[in-house]
C-alpha cells in the first residue's frame, strides 16, 4: 500500500521523492494505486488551502490576479500532466473521426487547434472561478475536497472502465485493479459528501456519468489522457458549482 502511494505521488504530483524510495512499477506495487489516488488528493487539498488563505489575506491585489495565481499554482502541482490529457482529448473528440483515428490522435504529441482552445478555456475558467471564490465567503471544507473528489473519480474510472488500447499508461497503472475496491470508493464518497456542500457530490456524479459515456461511446474505454481530462474538467465543474451556490 505504501509503495502504491509513493508511485501515485511521484506520478501525478511534482513533489520530489528520493530515488531510493521509489519502488519498481510492477503489479504488486501497483495493487492499491487506484485507492491511493484520492489519498494524493489530500496533499493537493492542503496546498490549495494554504495558498487560498494567503491570497484571501491580500485584498489589495485584484481578484483576477489572485485567481490567476491560484490557477497557476494548481497547474504547477501536477506539472501540467492532466492539462496535457485534456488537450489531447479535445483534439481527439472534436476531430469527428472514427474511433481508431481518435485513439491515434490521443497518442499524438503535437497539439492541434482544438487542444489550444481547450487549454485557453480551462485556464480562463479556473482563473475566473478562483477569482470569484476569493471575493466572498466560501465553504473551506468543500474547496479543500475538490482535489480529493477529482482523484476519487479518477480512481473509479481506472478501476472499472475497459481499456481503450491494449497498451499504454492506463493499462500499466490499472494492471492490478480490483472490483472489490469499489466498496472503499463508495464509502469514501459518502464520507466526503457529509462534510461538503451538497452541490459538490452532485457535480462529481454528473461528471463521472458524462465521462463514462464519452469514454465508452467515443473511445471504447479509458486511457491515461482521458483520466487527466476528467480531473481538469471535473475540478472546473465543481468550482463552478461552488460559485453558483455562493451566488444564490
Amino acid at each position: 500500500m505504501l509503495n502504491s502511494l509513493i508511485i501515485a505521488i511521484t506520478f501525478i504530483t511534482i513533489i520530489p521523492v528520493p530515488l531510493r524510495l521509489i519502488p519498481e512499477w510492477n503489479s504488486r506495487n501497483l495493487r492499491y494505486f487506484c485507492l491511493m489516488l484520492p489519498v494524493t488528493g489530500i496533499i493537493f487539498s492542503l496546498l490549495w488551502l494554504m495558498l487560498f488563505h494567503v491570497l484571501a489575506m491580500i485584498p489589495t491585489v485584484s481578484s483576477i490576479l489572485r485567481g490567476f495565481m491560484m490557477m497557476t499554482f494548481t497547474l504547477l502541482l501536477t506539472g501540467g500532466l492532466h492539462l496535457d490529457g485534456l488537450m489531447d482529448t479535445c483534439d481527439a473528440i472534436f476531430s469527428h473521426r472514427d474511433r481508431e483515428t481518435r485513439l491515434k490522435i490521443l497518442s499524438d504529441t503535437h497539439a492541434g487547434s482544438f487542444a489550444v482552445m481547450g487549454c485557453v478555456v480551462l485556464i480562463m475558467a479556473k482563473t475566473l472561478l478562483f477569482s470569484e471564490l476569493l471575493t466572498f465567503s466560501v465553504s473551506i471544507s468543500s474547496l479543500a475536497l475538490i482535489p480529493v473528489y477529482s482523484r476519487l473519480g479518477m480512481g473509479v474510472l481506472l478501476n472499472n472502465l475497459p481499456f481503450a488500447k491494449s497498451g499504454g499508461l492506463a493499462v500499466m497503472l490499472g494492471s492490478s485493479r480490483n472490483k472489490r475496491d469499489n466498496f472503499t470508493f463508495l464509502a469514501t464518497f459518502i464520507a466526503l459528501s457529509i462534510v461538503s456542500i451538497k452541490i459538490i457530490p452532485a457535480m462529481i456524479i454528473l461528471c463521472l456519468a458524462s465521462h463514462v459515456v464519452i469514454c465508452k461511446k467515443i473511445f471504447g474505454g479509458i486511457t491515461g489522457d482521458l483520466l487527466g481530462a476528467f480531473v481538469e474538467a471535473s475540478e472546473v465543474i465543481m468550482l463552478m458549482g461552488m460559485v453558483i451556490s455562493g451566488c444564490i
